[in-house]
């Protein structure tokens, strides 16, 4: 039997830790505004859940297994100071990745998670129970966790739970939206701010990537391509951004009819640097006023959030240069990655009008937020359904307005949908959604029908977007490896997308696999729109799973990875995710334990990794010097 305990530990403020204990089937959930949330859930057997004072009664009614295993994931946004102890034996969650993924493992009867300000959750086991508490880092999962091992002959066992709350509160960050530790490039006063606006002007025209490249020989048009490849290679022109293979070669083909390889950035305009302030107000040292020039620093284009995220590298631009405004801070920032040779914007960008003013291409993703999901597949909405399908094709109306935008180089249909559950989900569903009863009369396993439903998917989509815009590509849905890795899919979307897009993480590029991706696709190219490295200890914010000792490291790390995509010959393109580093105190959306890695080409403060710069404009420039040769 697997039990999943899911913790996220709260850094908020309030003055009494009044659990409340919610029932929802076989899953338990324990609410406090100290706390945050746990959740207790039944994943292989069934069990029965009662409450009692401070503590939960277990009663199993079915095992599968010789054992129950409970996990409890505790988030990364406990190395700011955060410890792990099983009875006598504690510990502090690590910063960086150690060569052990096994922080503990052996028998105890409690084990407890505390947060930097001495926040305490406890758990109480019955004897015999056998602990270990993990860095699943190791995995490339950011997340820390409880591993909780009980013999499954043990029918009925209670856990008990204490809370212990803070005496007092420590400073996440400070007024510059920094973390107390020391790291390079760390600032004490406005003064330092508004003396970096010369020197990084200065830095940023020193890597000069268009002067080097121009001296080896390689001149870029207005699109970014490389001035001449049309005529070489033999490409056509058509004013838009297209694909074609010549030889064994794709290429990307800009406007004016030459090579260009997508060098895109992501999240361009921002919004991983927003953070969500409700509840833990007094854990900031500052935060920007509503009213007056930090106004701008606030989320608001969301009502929600209006009053809730804030951004303090917005705010850090207000001190450096007087003001703030999303269209001008993009423009600026345009200019300052064309010298480290990035030509465009990756997903999430969100600022076609500074792209457009800059002539700086860029990718848009569909604008399916609102479409009715279904609740079993994520990402995923129900293309039988005549009401659904009516709603896509509306919200497809919203492309004619940039059909005929040369700048534009295509779309993508989604982010990260898990393909892959389609047919354990279907069966699952109830007859009040139109695929399942597609399913059910189809007469078809599970597994069978997937392939339809993946088809008919598609279908829907190209046909309601070719008809709205012949001129732009289809991108692909950014899947994540373990989804692409599915000859099925592959070659159900392969018939109706203009491109392959994965968001590929990987320390080392695995050729086998992104050969059987392309060979499955019927021969698509491939955009891997989203990767990077991170140097938790030379940054702000802390490291990722790929993380690296320097930023000088980071960037080679990322020059090995545009290099093989450049050699394969089938990527045409790749996407560096983000612009500016996620907020140390979580990005705003996922709440307290939301993602906060160093992802950033720039800190909150708006400064520039130099070392991570200049390894990759050298990197840069040594792929589009290559793709001529």
């Amino acid at each position: 039997m697997r039990i999943v305990v899911m913790c996220l530990l709260a850094l908020g403020c309030c003055t009494a830790p009044a659990f409340e204990a919610k029932f929802e089937g076989e899953k338990v959930v324990f609410k406090c505004p100290l706390a945050g949330t746990f959740r207790l859930e039944c994943q292989t057997g069934k069990v029965k859940l009662a409450a009692a004072e401070g503590a939960v009664d277990f009663a199993v009614t079915e095992a599968k297994s010789e054992q129950m295993l409970l996990s409890m994931l505790v988030p990364t946004s406990f190395i700011q100071g955060g410890a792990w102890r099983v009875d006598a034996q504690e510990g502090a969650f690590p910063f960086a990745l150690g060569l052990d993924e096994k922080l503990f493992k052996g028998n105890g009867r409690e084990v407890a998670v505390k947060d930097v300000n001495g926040e305490t959750l406890t758990l109480g086991f019955p004897v015999g129970t056998y602990f270990e508490v993990q860095d699943n880092r190791k995995w490339n999962w950011n997340t820390f966790e409880y591993r909780i091992f009980l013999p499954a002959e043990m029918k009925q066992w209670r856990m008990t739970y204490t809370f212990k709350p803070a005496q007092g509160r420590k400073k996440l960050v400070d007024k510059f939206g920094q973390t107390p530790r020391d790291f390079p490039g760390k600032i004490s006063n406005e003064d330092e701010l508004k003396a970096d606006v010369a020197a990084e002007n200065e830095f940023y025209r020193s890597l000069d990537f268009a002067g080097r490249l121009a001296r080896a020989g390689v001149r870029l048009d207005a699109f970014g391509g490389i001035e001449g490849t049309g005529r070489t290679i033999g490409l056509k022109k058509t004013g838009f951004f297209h694909h074609e293979k010549r030889g064994a070669r794709h290429w990307l083909v800009d406007p004016a009819g030459n090579a260009f390889f997508h060098l895109g950035v992501c999240v361009f305009g921002g919004g991983d640097d927003l953070t969500d302030v409700t509840g833990r107000e007094d854990a900031f040292e500052w935060i920007p006023p509503r009213a007056g020039p930090f106004a701008a620093a606030w989320k608001a284009d969301e009502p929600y959030w209006s009053a809730r995220a804030v951004s303090y590298y917005r705010a850090n631009l207000v001190r450096k240069f007087g003001s703030y405004d999303w269209t001008g801070a993009a423009k600026r920032n345009i200019v300052r990655v064309r010298q480290a040779g990035f030509n465009s914007m990756g997903a999430f960008g969100e600022v076609p009008a500074a792209a457009r003013a800059a002539s700086f291409p860029y990718v848009k993703q569909f604008p399916f937020w609102s479409i009715k999901k279904l609740p079993t597949v994520r990402g995923m909405f129900d293309p039988y359904d005549a009401e659904t399908v009516k709603a896509v094709e509306q919200a497809l109306d919203a492309v004619r307005a940039d059909a005929e935008d040369p700048l534009l180089i295509g779309y993508f249909l989604d982010n990260e949908q898990a393909f892959e559950a389609i047919a354990r989900a279907l069966p699952e569903l109830d007859d009040g959604w139109a695929a399942k009863r597609a399913f059910a009369a189809s007469g078809k396993t599970a597994e069978a029908f997937a392939v339809d439903f993946i088809e008919k998917y598609y279908s829907v989509i190209e046909k309601a977007f070719r008809a709205r815009d012949p001129n732009h590509l289809l991108l692909g849905n950014r899947w994540m490896p373990s989804t692409a890795d599915n000859e099925t899919l592959c070659r159900v979307a392969g018939k109706h997308l203009d491109a392959i897009s994965i968001n590929y993480y990987a320390r080392e590029i695995d050729r086998a696999f992104v050969k059987r991706v392309y060979e499955w696709s019927g021969g698509l190219p491939q955009i891997w729109s989203e990767f990077f490295y991170s140097s938790g200890r030379e940054s702000n914010v802390g490291p990722f799973t790929f993380d690296m000792p320097t930023q000088r490291e980071r960037g080679k790390a990322y020059g090995r990875y545009v290099g093989t995509a450049a050699e394969i010959g089938f990527v045409v393109g790749v996407e560096w995710f983000t612009l500016i580093d996620q907020a140390a105190t979580g990005r705003y959306f996922q709440g307290i334990g939301g993602e906060s890695y160093n992802t950033g080409l720039l800190s909150v403060t708006d400064r520039p990794y130099r070392d991570l710069w200049e390894e990759m404009a050298q990197a840069n420039l040594s792929l589009l010097g290559k793709l001529v040769r």
